[in-house]
């Protein structure tokens, strides 16, 4: 009996304990419920923040959002929760799912009666997104007509409807728009109202070509975003600034803006923005010309732009790409991308590309010599941009007709449109297009044969070309210069002028190449960095994963510590719990072996992509191995066509004295006959033209000599002072041979008596720096002063003067070969040229210091270390100064 009733007392306390736990259970479900619809609040309110900072976050918080909303949620959260989840398929660029939520959410607005414009606006910018310009246009148009709004919204609606607008380039629609915003925005007073039309504005300022007004409007925008750290508003600023920068031809300023834009993209992991920028990138490359690179970049957006339609894109990108073959001549692959192009422009009614795709179609039947077709595709051109009233892009059109009409003999109406499109460009500050329309305005007054205005012209491009750099019109102008100098019979202005364009063609090859390596380095860089990225994004993945796991793990345990209270009243229900524990232990468990599982097969792929970065590596190194090959054999060609130059030069020269010694034998024989005294006085010209062209043809030998050092003969034992006097006196012995009487005082000073040297070298140096010295010198008593010591095993050698001395600006310059700095010099300009190469070929040093006052000191340090194992070299050329 005692057993049967503590059998039924344990019943009842199991009962109770059981009863307790459903009721405590039913609580917590409760307070679950009603925190729901603050959790989905704060989810959404986050997941809307995070946007504009961080793409993957925000995602994340929508789809966690989404997966709460139920019919029971209230039908502003569950609008607002479809729309944020329309956002995630937005900015994975799906946006046929994106309008599908949008739709969702706009529907609920309506019903509810709700702010519907603010769901119309996400559903606008997606169907943009994919062409739907005109079709947005008229949504939005419905909506204003149909049903009565307020002012905010009616403001919200026309700011959907502008940005349709000014895409496609309807700028009289656009401007009317702005007109009705700007009354209304003085009725709803909301800065944040005034800046979206701001940026609107900006956008349609941009479209007429007005770039400095939409600067202006960009750069405030820029600011204020900065401040409140909007990142994907400052991507989108700097990408708009870029593209006005690019229009006025600074494309230094657009590339820097285009690297920021494309940085914060990168952060944000926003595809989209991300193609944009390599669609914008490869624009501004063909801009520049670089077509292969541009043309990468381009194909690179364009794979984004197909997966997710936007058609827009699509259609620039097929546009750029025509334009890009057709200036590589490619015209087959041109008018494919073209045709292309144009098929999208008409169906989403794009007038601008409308506009640019007819001008290059021009320009190509204009290479083809179709110049009727060509005329016709410019007309079409000057009318659509005429309605987009873009000055910078009709300029264009009319500049490209204007070749095409100069072609058909229209000269007045050709020189009409090149002014035309000078001026714009002048207006726009577009520096590279003055340079243009300089060379081109140029070249049209060259043809014609007037000479001033083609000069003015080409005198002002080449100011503006050397400023900005741009060494190719630098090159055409030089080009054009010396064709007129030519024509005008100044062959001396034309000579120089063509060096000057052969120096720059030098320095444009010599860029090129350098650019070339440079563009497969970063090429290289740029792979290795993918893949830096790729792993990266996989140890992100990995991290989130696990962070996943532990939040579950997290909520289990808090679970369980719930339940682990109320269980605490009986065995039962704590056995209950030990039970749940269990299980979800083994379940967490298994999902951690599946996970590392999965960690094994993504460590085997890291390997697989280090095994590819090795083959890359390999590849370069191939290519480097292959360039340093051809350096070699074009570094081995040059030295033998020097070789033979020199050698030439030295024969030449060679063979020139010996009808130039039997001219001065017979000027000799001459003195002996009883001449005329006019004859007598021409015979004295005959002896001094012709002892100043041997004079030349001794150091055109020397100069030849010195490029054979290799062959020079051994060094001697000198005795270094009478060495230096017999020079010296031989020079001045010379001049007076010349008729040339100098009252000269010639001191030489030397410490050491006797030394191994070159006489050669010797010779060079001292009589063409003591030629100088007498012939530069308007003193009444010249003074010079030759030192020679020997010190740290170094033989220096000083020759001072109390010269006129020489300039500063000139001292650059003076051993420079034929250079002449005095305006009175008579002579060829190589004497201080052959003493710097002598100095040099025995990795010597020279310097120089000279005052108008005091005169020159001419300092040579010639290292003596290497002469005498040149001594011991039995291979000798005999080579003697005459």
């Amino acid at each position: 009996m005692k057993i049967s009733i503590l059998h039924i007392t344990k019943c009842k306390q199991i009962l109770l304990i059981f009863l307790i736990f459903i009721a405590s259970t039913a609580l917590y479900c409760q307070d679950k419920t009603a925190s729901s619809d603050s959790t989905l609040s704060d989810l959404l309110k986050r997941s809307e923040e995070s946007w504009h900072s961080n793409i993957p976050k925000a995602q994340k918080l929508a789809k966690e959002a989404f997966s709460m909303v139920s019919t029971k949620t209230p039908p502003e959260l569950r609008a607002e929760a479809f729309t944020q989840y329309g956002i995630s398929f937005y900015t994975d660029l799906n946006y046929d799912s994106a309008i599908h939520y949008y739709e969702k959410a706009t529907k609920i607005a309506i019903d509810n009666n709700l702010e519907v414009y603010k769901y119309l606006a996400t559903t606008t910018t997606a169907m943009e997104k994919t062409g739907r310009f005109m079709d947005a246009i008229e949504m939005l148009e419905k909506r204003i007509n149909n049903v009565e709004t307020n002012v905010v919204e009616l403001f919200n609606l026309l700011m959907f409807k502008l940005s349709a607008s000014t895409s496609v380039g309807l700028t009289e629609k656009s401007d009317s728009i702005i007109h009705i915003a700007d009354s209304l925005i003085l009725q709803i007073d909301s800065e944040k109202s005034q800046r979206r039309l701001n940026k609107m504005k900006g956008k349609y300022y941009h479209l007429t070509a007005q770039y400095q007004k939409s600067d202006s409007i960009f750069k405030e925008l820029l600011y204020y975003n900065s401040t409140v750290n909007n990142q994907m508003n400052i991507a989108e600023l700097y990408l708009l600034l870029a593209q006005n920068a690019m229009e006025v031809s600074n494309y230094n300023k657009s590339s820097d803006l285009l690297i920021k834009s494309q940085a914060i993209y990168d952060s944000l992991g926003y595809e989209f923005g991300q193609a944009s920028i390599d669609l914008f990138t490869g624009m501004l490359l063909s801009w520049m010309g670089k077509y292969n690179d541009a043309s990468e970049y381009i194909f690179k957006s364009l794979e984004v732009f197909e997966q997710s339609n936007n058609r827009n894109e699509i259609m620039i990108a097929y546009y750029e790409l025509g334009w890009i073959f057709y200036s590589m001549q490619m015209n087959d692959r041109a008018k494919k991308y073209l045709d292309q192009s144009l098929s999208m422009a008409k169906k989403i009614y794009n007038i601008k590309y409308l506009g640019n795709i007819h001008n290059t179609y021009a320009s190509l039947y204009s290479d083809l010599e179709k110049l009727d077709s060509a005329i016709i595709h410019f007309d079409s051109s000057v009318h659509y941009h005429e309605i987009t009233k873009n000055i910078r892009s009709l300029s264009a059109v009319k500049f490209n007709k204007a070749i095409v009409l100069e072609k058909l003999g229209k000269k007045k109406a050709a020189l009409d449109l090149y002014r035309y499109s000078y001026n714009v460009d002048k207006n726009l500050h577009n520096e590279i297009g003055l340079v243009v329309g300089e060379w081109v305005l140029g070249e049209y007054f060259r043809k014609i044969g007037n000479y001033d205005s083609a000069i003015y012209y080409f005198e002002l491009g080449q100011k503006r070309a050397e400023k900005l750099g741009e060494k190719n019109y630098l090159l055409k102008i030089s080009q054009s210069q010396a064709q007129i100098a030519s024509n005008k019979g100044d062959f001396e202005k034309s000579h120089r002028l063509l060096q000057k364009a052969l120096k720059i063609q030098e320095e444009l090859f010599q860029e090129n190449k350098t650019l070339e390596l440079a563009t497969l380095e970063t090429a290289y860089d740029l792979k290795s960095k993918e893949k830096e990225l790729a792993l990266l994004n996989l140890q992100r993945k990995n991290n989130e994963q696990t962070i996943a796991i532990n939040k579950k793990t997290i909520e289990s345990q808090r679970n369980t510590l719930i339940v682990l209270v109320i269980g605490i009243l009986t065995l039962l229900i704590l056995s209950y719990i030990i039970f749940r524990y269990l299980k979800i232990k083994t379940k967490t468990n298994r999902q951690l072996r599946e996970l590392n599982f999965e960690i094994q097969e993504k460590q085997e792929e890291i390997m697989a992509q280090s095994e590819e970065l090795q083959e890359a590596n390999d590849q370069v190194n191939q290519l480097n191995q292959f360039l340093e090959k051809r350096v070699k054999e074009r570094t081995l060609a040059l030295e033998d066509a020097l070789s033979e130059l020199d050698h030439f030069f030295y024969r030449a020269s060679h063979d020139f004295r010996g009808p130039l010694t039997t001219l001065m034998g017979l000027v000799g024989i001459s003195k002996s006959y009883n001449l005329s005294e006019e004859a007598g006085h021409l015979f004295k010209q005959v002896n001094y033209t012709v002892k100043k062209l041997d004079s030349m043809v001794q150091k055109l030998q020397a100069v030849s000599f010195l490029g054979d050092f290799e062959n020079l003969k051994a060094p001697q034992t000198l005795d270094l002072k009478l060495e230096i006097k017999k020079i010296a006196n031989a020079v001045i012995d010379k001049k007076v041979d010349d008729g040339v009487n100098y009252n000269c005082e010639l001191q030489i000073e030397c410490e050491t008596e006797s030394i191994l040297f070159y006489p050669v070298i010797l010779q060079i140096c001292i009589s063409n720096l003591i030629e100088n010295s007498l012939v530069f010198n308007n003193s009444n008593k010249i003074e010079i002063l030759v030192e020679a010591t020997t010190k740290d095993e170094q033989l220096i050698l000083s020759v001072h003067d109390n010269g006129i001395g020489i300039s500063k600006d000139s001292q650059d310059e003076i051993f420079n070969m034929f250079k002449r700095t005095a305006q009175t010099s008579t002579g060829n300009g190589l004497g201080l040229y052959l003493v710097k190469k002598a100095v040099e070929k025995l990795d010597g040093k020279i310097q120089l210091k000279s005052d108008s006052r005091i005169g020159s000191i001419f300092t040579l340090i010639f290292p003596l270390s290497q002469i005498e194992p040149a001594f011991n070299n039995k291979n000798k050329k005999v080579y003697t100064p005459e």
